[in-house]
């Protein structure tokens, strides 16, 4: 048996060599096999974090490496009912930005703390209820990313609802990403200029860089979601999740930037086929909403999937696996 999975590995490296990959640690494997839905880890002063979507608040554990989630401490940094939140808090990120770090998630709100979300070409209101979801961001108090953290404020590019927001950062400016609803169950990828990490820029519009209009975006129902920036040398990518989360055709697919401007949808070319998909073999199901782990000379993917192919039987779990490139500069998942 060792020597079949020795044979494999060297396959794999020979393969790998052809297409010019760089060379890197191999994983794609659960971390988390009780937890895991949206899953963000992050390095600092020499220890790893890990969040993740509970619903009610944000956690953040320190747990004991990037690729193992074993739970050494936990604090939770912000919950529902502060600051107008009413719940379904989901996908809380963590980035350095200056001197502070930043929470960026998003949630429902109670509808008398936010003005009612534009929503374009939506319904009627009850068909919809998402009016009143919104990105917003945590601020820290100190250079600690866990210490405490203070509510900045919520974010509403163009009046537009949205969730799974992130941050793109290029030539010294900031931009909010995320995926906006346009219509009934139909999200778009959003792009817009930020003055500061709480604030959007005054005047910035919002452009739509994606919709669900290819076949694999469009299974269960239309959807692009879960924007995650990847950079690469001088290279920018936007990679997201397709289709239902729950429909058996989840999957990824991904923007590059191929002009300067990040604000013009043209700048962006978008991928025909999927790039990041179920691994039924492995038994990985529901395979989405990912991040992206730096550390060293390597990139890691972090993503969220199921143990079975029926959603509700399984929860999400956290997997992560090295990114790899092709000699051309293009990313490969594997």
């Amino acid at each position: 048996m060792y020597g079949l999975y020795r044979f494999i590995f060297i396959c794999m490296t020979a393969i790998m060599a052809f297409f010019g990959v760089e060379s890197g640690t191999i994983y794609d494997k659960p971390i988390d096999l009780q937890n895991g839905g949206d899953p963000f880890i992050v390095e600092a002063d020499g220890k790893t974090y890990y969040t993740f979507t509970t619903g009610n608040n944000i956690e953040i554990r320190q747990i004991k490496a990037y690729n193992d989630a074993t739970t050494l401490t936990k604090k939770v940094v912000f919950e529902k009912g502060k600051n107008g939140v009413e719940g379904d808090i989901w996908a809380p990120e963590i980035h350095r930005i200056g001197d502070k770090w930043y929470i960026i998630a998003s949630a429902k709100f109670d509808e008398d703390a936010v003005p009612k979300g534009k929503m374009p070409k939506a319904k009627e209101e009850s068909d919809h209820s998402d009016y009143y979801r919104y990105g917003f961001v945590l601020e820290s108090k100190t250079d600690d990313v866990y210490g405490d953290y203070v509510f900045k404020g919520y974010l509403a590019p163009d009046g537009l609802n949205n969730i799974d927001g992130t941050y793109l950062k290029k030539d010294g400016k900031l931009y909010f990403v995320s995926s906006s609803y346009v219509d009934v169950a139909n999200q778009c990828i959003y792009i817009t200029e930020m003055e500061n990490p709480y604030t959007l820029k005054e005047g910035s519009k919002s452009v739509k860089l994606s919709s669900p209009d290819l076949y694999w975006e469009r299974k269960g129902w239309p959807v692009n979601e879960g924007p995650a920036v990847l950079y690469h040398n001088d290279d920018i990518f936007i990679v997201y999740s397709a289709s239902g989360f729950s429909s058996d055709y989840y999957c990824m697919g991904m923007l590059t930037l191929n002009g300067k401007d990040v604000m013009k949808k043209s700048s962006w070319s978008k991928s025909l086929s999927r790039v990041n998909y179920d691994d039924k073999n492995a038994g990985i199901y529901n395979a989405g909403h990912c991040s992206f782990l730096y550390r060293q000379n390597s990139i890691y993917m972090v993503y969220h999937a199921t143990a079975t192919k029926e959603f509700d039987d399984s929860p999400r779990l956290t997997y992560i696996k090295a990114v790899g490139f092709n000699k051309y500069g293009n990313p490969l998942f594997y």
